[in-house]
């Protein structure tokens, strides 16, 4: 089927080439084909080489260039808030020429937690029946085949054309993450996205938002899409309210539903029960009173749970039935993801935050019979005020505190280790400092006795350590094994078996 730009979208004073059929739209110059239209958004990094890329693009036979400003081309035109517009034209185009039923979208929203929710409702999902694909941190796909993403939210062009394929392999639903760069740049647009929810907020991306007050308020846009019929909202988080205001000024007025491990919420927990095989709980709603086992790790994890339950019994099944098949759930790798020694217990978590690995931290502290050691560094190019906030957390919160490198990116490393000790206090703690990171590991599985749990946080999923600007193959759960494989080596050596 043939289609024009102007089938799409309305445009005063439209140019020739807006008037023919096209094949599609681009965002990287280097991979236009003939016959589509090339989107050029200006750099944050090049904003000078975005000419550049335009012309590339019409050299390579696109049949014309939408822009952020004017370019001064001949087969260009300006709009400038196609960055929030190019995600509804996509689905458009896309549902033109290739018409399906699209999945159904739950989408999650928060500073912890929304990759292993996410992940979940896919699992529970999928548990009943019905093919789920998921979308955010930890990789894109149709469980269990799942492809590295580049981004927790992609780009709008790549993002719906995803989501187009994998209603087009089946998928009925699509369980996604919603990042707060995603949504402040309009990258969710044109996602009917009919459930929502929000897990928590805390200290993050302020190098790009520059006050936490603008990080709630670009979490909240998920809450103002006006397909939505469901929120989900963790009422114990300190910005609970934000979205809640968000969602009840939604012309749409979806469906408000909270949850709650220490108030009275729709979904209210009780009676905890902490074990080294996770976790016991009543669930209690207005209709009943269920019991819940967890197998994951931490009390973030019975709210993930909870989270997770809620939307997947909101997608159209029994809430009885789902947590039924609770036990069965697996979350998110490198999501407090354990891996165990004897009487050692070592959990790869993505905690890169302050306040993400306190709750690892305390979590943990429930399970541990000897010694809690946290393992963590922090990135460069990123945030440093959150720098000697992490250490802090270390040193409050765990009995061995060790420092090590996370991924340095195009940062000096002794700077990032400068601001993760200033104005630090260390006297009467248990601290060490080692800046390779695979010896750091090798140091812990060596010190570690029986009873003791070591945190291994900052890159948990993560198969790459970036240095100078170039990865490095690296995986924090490939390394923990190796080294507890060669301690036991190293054991068996001096002591042969007689």
């Amino acid at each position: 089927m043939s289609i024009t730009f102007l089938d799409l979208y309305t445009v005063e004073q439209a140019p020739e080439w807006m008037k023919q059929s096209f094949q599609g739209f681009n965002l990287d110059s280097r991979k236009v084909s003939a016959g589509q239209i090339f989107i050029a958004l200006t750099s944050f990094s090049q904003p000078e080489k975005t000419i550049e890329f335009a012309q590339k693009a019409l050299e390579n036979g696109a049949i014309g260039v939408i822009s952020e400003t004017d370019l001064g081309l001949k087969n260009g035109y300006v709009i400038a808030q196609v960055r929030h517009l190019m995600g509804t034209w996509q689905q458009h185009y896309l549902h033109a020429t290739q018409p399906l039923t699209p999945a159904r979208i739950i989408a999650v929203t928060g500073t912890n937690g929304k990759t292993t929710i996410s992940r979940l409702i896919a699992e529970l999902l999928m548990l009943k029946g019905k093919k789920c694909a998921v979308m955010g941190t930890t990789g894109n796909g149709i469980l269990p085949n799942l492809e590295s993403s580049s981004h927790t939210t992609l780009d709008a062009l790549r993002l719906q054309t995803a989501l187009h394929e994998y209603a087009q392999q089946g998928a009925e639903f699509s369980s996604i993450e919603a990042s707060s760069h995603g949504l402040e740049q309009g990258r969710l647009n044109g996602c009917a996205i009919e459930i929502a929810a929000y897990s928590n907020l805390s200290r993050d991306h302020l190098d790009y938002h520059g006050t936490l007050e603008a990080y709630a308020e670009a979490k909240s846009r998920l809450f103002q899409f006006e397909s939505l019929k469901v929120v989900i909202i963790n009422i114990d988080d300190a910005h609970a309210q934000v979205m809640l205001d968000a969602a009840r000024n939604n012309p749409a007025q979806p469906k408000i539903l909270t949850y709650s491990t220490t108030q009275a919420a729709d979904y209210q927990v009780q009676g905890i029960q902490y074990s080294l095989n996770g976790a016991h709980f009543q669930l209690v709603t207005k209709d009943a009173r269920y019991a819940v086992h967890s197998p994951l790790l931490g009390h973030f994890n019975i709210e993930n749970i909870v989270a997770s339950l809620v939307a997947a019994e909101q997608a159209g099944f029994e809430l009885g039935e789902l947590i039924a098949r609770a036990p069965q759930l697996k979350g998110a790798p490198g999501r407090m993801q354990v891996i165990r020694d004897g009487e050692r217990l070592f959990v790869v978590d993505y905690a890169h935050t302050p306040d993400a690995l306190i709750q690892v931290l305390t979590t943990l502290k429930r399970h541990v019979s000897k010694n809690l050691w946290a393992l963590f560094g922090c990135g460069g190019d990123r945030d440093r005020g959150k720098r000697p906030l992490m250490t802090q957390a270390a040193l409050n919160y765990a009995d061995v505190a060790l420092i090590t490198s996370d991924n340095p990116r195009t940062e000096n490393p002794e700077q990032i280790f400068a601001d993760m000790k200033a104005g630090i206090d260390f006297e009467n703690k248990i601290v060490h400092e080692i800046h390779d990171r695979r010896e750091a590991i090798k140091f812990v599985v060596q010190q570690a006795n029986e009873g003791d749990i070591v945190v291994i946080a900052g890159k948990g999923h993560e198969n790459y350590q970036e240095i100078d600007g170039v990865r490095h193959w690296f995986d924090d759960v490939v390394e923990v094994q190796a080294a507890i494989d060669a301690q036991h080596h190293d054991l068996d050596s001096a002591f042969p078996a007689q």
